[in-house]
Parts: structure tokens; sequence; C-alpha cells
């Protein structure tokens, strides 16, 4: 049984077609203006989500990336410091080597006494080193200054804590690299001035000078601090070192995600932008299909009685 295909029911399908054909032009027009292949997120769901991730990695790289550098400052700094900690060590290894005698008059043991006080305040100005407005060596405290000299009792406290009794404050700044992965990037200072009589360079500086300033002092007296500036500056060239391979494990991760980085950029690129050609090839045809289309109405809509009438 045949079926009977009426003038409307040309014209109908003529407007489908015709509508479908445009707004296939107009989706690839799009895409050619905005160098996307998916100008819509409906138009590809699987596509924006594989963006969408890429996105996300690329931005937490990216963040990782902006802790490396601040990282990086902040041990470049805490290098620095301890660098000059341990010249004002050597220094007052050798005051110690050169007052170790019975030789030496009170005038000058009193010029080593004065030199020394100079070096152990310089070594305080280090202990509060800063990093823009952080204290590097304030643990958890950036904010002030984590050491204090008591001026009537020549004591040293970090963070209001006992560096000769106490254990002193081990807390120490720390960046995320990565996901989950925390890294020390800090000195704690308790590990940067020691922490007891034998450890602690405030304490061996300051008994140092008293015992220079001693009428009674002898050889005997004076010897130990050889021997204890030596080990005080083996603890700082440890700290160094430890510095030193944290710097270098920055170097490798900066390395890793410059490389992480250009994939993303290349998988977002992947998913998300046009070629070009491509693009204007296909619009190309979709304007010839259009214009064909509208050659094919003109003979299908052909002229009515209505028309005639107007």
């Amino acid at each position: 049984m045949s079926t009977r295909i009426t003038n409307s029911m040309m014209v109908g399908t003529y407007k489908r077609n015709l509508h479908i054909s445009a707004g296939k032009m107009e989706r690839l027009q799009s895409q050619l203006a905005t160098n996307r292949k998916n100008v819509r997120l409906s138009d590809d769901a699987v596509s924006v989500v594989k963006l969408l991730n890429a996105k996300a990695k690329q931005s937490d790289t990216e963040q990782f990336q902006k802790n490396l550098d601040d990282a990086s400052a902040w041990l470049t700094n805490t290098e620095s410091a301890l660098h000059e900690a341990d010249t004002l060590v050597k220094r007052v290894y050798e005051l110690a080597v050169y007052a170790a005698n019975d030789v030496l008059g009170a005038e000058e043991r009193e010029s080593i006494a004065l030199e020394v006080q100079q070096l152990r305040d310089q070594l305080l100005t280090l202990g509060n080193a800063t990093l823009g407005d952080k204290y590097i060596f304030g643990g958890y405290n950036v904010s002030y200054p984590p050491f204090y000299a008591d001026p009537e009792t020549d004591e040293v406290t970090l963070n209001n804590i006992d560096m000769v009794g106490d254990e002193g404050d081990l807390a120490y700044m720390s960046y995320e690299i990565g996901v989950g992965n925390v890294f020390e990037v800090g000195v704690s200072g308790s590990a940067f001035m020691g922490v007891g009589e034998e450890d602690n360079v405030w304490y061996q500086m300051q008994m140092f000078i008293t015992e220079l300033r001693n009428p009674e002092q002898t050889y005997e007296t004076l010897s130990p601090f050889i021997s204890n500036m030596q080990l005080i500056e083996n603890n700082i060239l440890a700290q160094q070192s430890e510095v030193g391979g944290r710097l270098a494990r920055i170097d490798l991760m900066r390395d890793r995600y410059s490389t992480d980085l250009i994939n993303y950029t290349q998988m977002r690129s992947d998913v998300q932008d046009l070629d070009q050609a491509e693009g204007i090839m296909n619009f190309s045809m979709a304007e010839a299909v259009y214009r064909a289309a509208l050659n094919v109405g003109g003979r299908v809509l052909q002229p009515t009685l209505m028309d005639f009438l107007r």
C-alpha cells in the first residue's frame, strides 16, 4: 500500500533537514571561532571529564611548583645563615686555641673576650634571620623573633624555652610538595643553636667569655673550649649537608614537575584544541551541504495559488 506524499509533508521534511544542516554549520563555526572541539559541556561528556582531570592535575602541579620555589628560598636563606654561623664558630675556635695558654695578659684576654662577645651577638642576629617577614628558625613561630637573650643573665631562650636545661623547640617549617608529601624545608632553632651545655653554641661562647675574664683562668680551664667549638662546628656542618641535600632534591622535583606540566598541557590540547585544517574542511563541507539544501528548497517549495493571489 503506497503512502500519499503531500506538499506540506515535503515542506516539513525540508525545513527539518535545513534546520539540521544550519545547526551543524553553526556548531562548526563556533568551533572555529573558539578553537575548541567542544564548545558546550554536552558536546562530549567523556572528553569533558578528561579535560577537567587534566586541568585539576595541572593546577595542583603549578601550586606544588610554587611551594618548591618558596621551599628553595627558605632553604637558601637557611644555608646562608648556617654558613655564617660556621664562620663565627671557626673564629671562636681560633681564639680558643690562641687563648689557651698561661702567658697572655689581662688586657689581651679582655680583647679576646670582647671579640667573642661580638661574635656571640652576631650569632643571635643570625638566629633571628628572616625571609621576607618570616623568621626562618622559629619553627611554627614565624612572626616574632624566636631567640631572646636576657641582658641581665645572658641566657638565651628559643620561643621562651630554655635551650640549656630543656630540649628546646624542635619545630621546623614544612611545605607540601606533592599529594600527601610534606617536605621539611627548615632547620629548627634547637638544631641551629644547639641544646645542652656542650652543644649550645651561645652557652659555650658565654662561658668562654666568663673564663677569659676570670683572673684565675689557666690552660686547663680554657683548653676544653677548643674541643667544644670543634664539636659545635661539626654539628653546623651536618646541618649544612642536610640542607644541601634538600636543595638537591628540590631541583629534581622541579624537573619532574616541569615534565608533568608539559604532559598535562598536551593532554588538555588533545582533548580540547581543534585541528584548524580539519575544522575548516568540515565547515566547508557543511556549508556546501547547506547551500545545496537551499538550492533544493527552491525546487521543492513550488509556488502555490496563494503566492499568486498576494
